[in-house]
């Protein structure tokens, strides 16, 4: 999708609305299974990167990092132009 620090979006099942804080980025997500896999000695194999993004709510003004764009359920509403 390619957001953009400025850009818009709706969530789609609760109709929230949430300011792009950063543009988009590779994050590693790691789950508690991945942790003990580290702990192990097999923090190559762990987690699973993919696309995130920071966001800010515009209703509560809460702040969200690393939002998997992967699970998004959301939708671009504006694009900010720079």
């Amino acid at each position: 999708m390619g957001l953009k620090k400025g850009d818009l979006i709706r969530f789609k099942r609760s109709g929230r609305y949430a300011t792009v804080m950063r543009d988009e980025y590779t994050h590693r997500f790691m789950d508690p299974e991945d942790y003990d896999m580290v702990d192990a000695g097999l923090g190559h194999a762990a987690g699973v990167y993919g696309s995130a993004i920071d966001i800010c709510f515009t209703d509560t003004l809460q702040i969200r990092k690393a939002y998997r764009v992967i699970l998004n359920g959301f939708e671009l509403v504006s694009t900010h132009e720079s």
